[in-house]
């Protein structure tokens, strides 16, 4: 079986550790700090959460992902299931029923499961007057022998809501009075979470205890890559690994799938060749090309030609004449639209003073295509 897992969070023999990151944040959850994890796409800020947590065994957790969230109803809705998921019961229901009677919750039976599931009454009008009853209910699961840790992942995209500044105040008005329980708020777009936790003018302004989850130890995870190879009988070497770890920009979630490629593509006994990653990527390819597709659907040629500039010339200076004498682009003005669109798309993000792209397959495919 592939034993390489990406996209997904890991735990346990699939979590590659980080003893220092893994202590940091013990260490602030017993004390019942609220911190803030900030690191870019896929380097493991979720799994890191996760696995902190299940090593301390008597927390529970709460695990609420706000990832695209548009509306306070979304918000609302996705706290209120992550309480009830903590505990199947029918005791759970009837307090979920007592503290958000005016929400007008409906219960009802998985009938895939088994399990209990509920709605709130969409004609109710939510609005962030709602969270004050909504924090109350997860205090009211708050035991000295098995305490809470409350997570929201992706908490940049609270900023999404149109009454996200309202929404935020009521958060911290009450959260700042329950300080038997951890919260973590985990984001990835770095922007936004300095907004929020950094800005004066932010109702959490230096509210949170700040981690930042950059690139896994190359040595540690390296061995943590050879293991898993050698769980199916299969050699790896450095040499072949550094180009991997390039390409992906040493981002692990990343590193992990283009690994599980190879892993595909070889047998037991094998000894893995630098000239087998190229092989591994147009597997990469064959599972994600219609969506590189669609991506070009939506793009004009002035952004098209930077994306493909990017790709060939790295993207530390993309207002420079010679990159814009080398893709074609008119003018400096020009390409500063296109990179403003390309992050508004995500398809871009910005780190150290270098514009990147969000999935390097993405900018490996382009220069595959020659586009």
């Amino acid at each position: 079986m592939n034993p390489f897992k990406f996209g997904q969070i890991v735990k346990e023999s699939n979590f590659c550790t980080r003893p220092e990151l893994e202590k940091k944040l013990s260490n602030e959850i017993k004390r019942g700090q609220n911190v803030y994890i900030q690191g870019e796409r896929r380097t493991g800020k979720s799994s890191l959460i996760i696995e902190t947590v299940r090593k301390l065994k008597k927390q529970r957790i709460i695990y609420v992902d706000l990832l695209e969230i548009k509306t306070s109803y979304d918000f609302l809705k996705r706290v209120v299931t992550s309480v009830i998921s903590i505990g199947h019961s029918t005791g759970v229901l009837n307090r979920v029923f007592q503290k958000l009677s005016h929400l007008r919750p409906v219960a009802s039976i998985d009938p895939l499961s088994g399990m209990p599931t509920l709605t709130l009454d969409s004609s109710v009008q939510l609005n962030p007057d709602s969270i004050p009853g909504i924090l109350d209910l997860i205090s009211s699961y708050q035991l000295k022998t098995k305490p809470l840790v409350v997570v929201f992942d992706e908490f940049q995209d609270i900023l999404n809501l149109k009454d996200a500044d309202e929404t935020l105040a009521q958060l911290r008005s009450k959260i700042q009075f329950q300080s038997d329980i951890p919260f973590l708020f985990a984001g990835s777009v770095r922007n936004r979470m300095d907004h929020i936790f950094n800005a004066p003018d932010s109702p959490f302004f230096k509210s949170a205890i700040p981690i930042q989850v950059g690139s896994l130890d190359k040595e540690l995870f390296q061995k943590f890559i050879v293991d898993k190879f050698k769980s199916g009988k299969r050699t790896i070497s450095s040499k072949v690994m550094n180009p991997i770890f390039e390409l992906c920009f040493d981002v692990a979630g990343d590193i992990q799938q283009l690994c599980g490629a190879l892993w595909d593509l070889t047998s037991q006994g094998d000894i893995l060749l630098e000239e087998q990653i190229p092989l591994a990527l147009k597997q990469v390819f064959a599972h994600e090309s219609k969506g590189y597709e669609t991506i070009l659907k939506i793009l004009s040629s002035q952004q098209l030609k930077l994306l493909s500039g990017l790709a060939r010339m790295g993207g530390y200076s993309p207002m420079s004449s010679q990159f814009l004498r080398n893709t074609g682009i008119p003018q400096a003005s020009s390409a500063q639209a296109a990179i403003k669109r390309l992050l508004d798309l995500k398809i871009l993000f910005y780190y150290e003073n270098d514009y990147r792209f969000v999935n390097p397959f993405f900018r490996a495919w382009l220069l595959y295509k020659n586009l």
